[in-house]
């Protein structure tokens, strides 16, 4: 049976974003834009991959196997915003920082949905 969840939802919308960005601004550079329909395509296919239960399932699998991989997810979201920061920063804002940046989305977004599919799991940690 195929679940729907909000994370399912915001990869369909993150994939929308990032395809009418990468289609609205024909003054990007090619490969800029390449990597936008990229993102957006594998954004597509986290989002039909995430109604299906092994994806679920192979979460809760990595998680009871190897319980010090719980703190990876926090790592990769935490280091993927700094470094994501650090550039927007070093770039001075450009629009071609903040278009990589939303490219990078996809990542933090499949890390935070780990991290929530073990809290409802186990609650009290």
């Amino acid at each position: 049976m195929k679940r729907f969840t909000l994370f399912t939802f915001l990869y369909l919308a993150l994939g929308v974003c990032l395809t009418a960005i990468a289609l609205g601004y024909s003054n990007l550079p090619s490969g800029l834009q390449t990597s936008l329909f990229v993102s957006a395509g594998a954004s597509y296919l986290v989002c039909i991959f995430s109604t299906f239960p092994f994806w679920r399932e192979a979460t809760l699998r990595s998680y009871r196997r190897r319980n010090s991989l719980v703190i990876l997810p926090w790592l990769v979201v935490g280091v993927n915003i700094i470094v994501t920061i650090w550039e927007l920063q070093s770039q001075n804002w450009t629009m071609e920082a903040i278009l990589q940046a939303f490219s990078r989305l996809l990542v933090v977004l499949i890390f935070v949905e780990m991290i929530v599919i073990t809290w409802r799991v186990n609650p009290e940690n």
